[in-house]
């Protein structure tokens, strides 16, 4: 059953707000649209073959623990994934417009500090399918224009927390993450949730709430082609 979607819950400090909204996410990191920091030119609304790549990544987490209390904490670290070929549908051509392209995460850590919950480590599962889904949107009415495309991040991230003195995680629940996105890779992107997950500690025992987070791609760091990457299985089956 999937979980019930509900508003951001406020933080109230001295009758303050301090809440995850709209109008206080991310705004992207100042090395998007292939700005300096990144290896190589990356332009809007272009395909690029398969690759290995690690980016700096951002991240910030608005969690409720019990006996603890809740916070919003911000994370800093990196992530590697496998960028797979651009397909196209059937019978159309490989473009920008038409392709979706598919990513295999292979590793996510980050880390900060709450003065609430002590350091704060979140990384991935490598053992679970885990990625990222570009694909198309339905065109704009003036086709001149290219279409700026749907993404999805699809994770099962686990939380170390210091003052806890274990790692919690959302159990077979994935979280999942959305955007729009007119460029791969991505640089600059910021990537949400939408709704809220159960936290559970190793025992299975629910132990808290991920309110909400939000991921931004910062710059690229490494950059392998690779002659041909493909999706494995499973990870199509997550993405679909």
């Amino acid at each position: 059953m999937s979980e019930p979607q509900r508003p951001l819950k406020p933080l109230v400090e001295n009758e303050q707000s301090a809440a995850l909204s709209s109008a206080e996410v991310v705004k992207g990191h100042e090395a998007a649209w292939g700005g300096e920091g990144n290896l190589y030119p990356i332009r809007p609304y272009t395909l690029t073959s398969a690759s290995l790549e690690a980016f700096t990544v951002r991240e910030r987490i608005h969690v409720r623990v019990e006996g603890l209390g809740e916070d919003i904490v911000d994370l800093h670290g990196m992530a590697v994934y496998r960028r797979h070929d651009p397909k196209a549908a059937d019978g159309q051509p490989l473009t920008w417009a038409n392709s979706t392209i598919t990513a295999q995460f292979l590793a996510l850590q980050v880390t900060g500090h709450s003065e609430v919950f002590g350091q704060v480590r979140v990384s991935n599962s490598p053992g679970k399918a885990e990625g990222a889904r570009v694909k198309p949107s339905p065109p704009p009415e003036d086709h001149g224009i290219q279409p700026i495309k749907d993404c999805i991040t699809m994770l099962y991230p686990r939380f170390e927390v210091e003052e806890l003195g274990t790692t919690i995680d959302t159990g077979s629940k994935i979280v999942r993450l959305e955007s729009r996105v007119a460029m791969v890779p991505p640089i600059g992107d910021v990537s949400r949730t939408s709704q809220s997950y159960t936290l559970f500690d190793p025992e299975g025992r629910q132990v808290g709430e991920l309110i909400a987070a939000d991921i931004e791609i910062g710059s690229l760091i490494h950059h392998v082609p690779i002659q041909s990457a493909v999706i494995p299985a499973d990870l199509a089956e997550v993405l679909a």
